[in-house]
Order: C-alpha cells, then structure tokens, then sequence
C-alpha cells in the first residue's frame, strides 16, 4: 500500500513538473525535479536498509 502510495504522489508530482515546463517555468520546473531525484533516491535508500534488517 505504501509503495502505491509513494507512486502515485511520484507521478502527481512529475505531471505538476511537466506542466511548469508547458508554461515555461522552466527554473521552477528544474528545482522541482531536483527535488524529485532527491526525494526518490532518500526512500530508495531508506528502503533498502529497512529491507536488510
């Protein structure tokens, strides 16, 4: 349920970053997917150490 949830926050997340780049908020598009990167690689990482324990 979690992962679900975690996907569809990911994907809400990248239609409201393609949408900034639509109407040329292309700096405020790039900070968002900065964000994105981070936030996607901090659960991967959490989650495979919560996996091995």
């Amino acid at each position: 349920m979690r992962n679900k949830l975690w996907r569809l926050i990911t994907v809400l997340f990248y239609v409201i970053v393609l949408l900034l780049v639509i109407f040329r908020q292309d700096m405020l598009a790039m900070y968002g997917m900065a964000v994105g990167m981070l936030a996607e690689a901090l659960v991967a990482l959490f989650s495979s150490r919560s996996s091995k324990n």
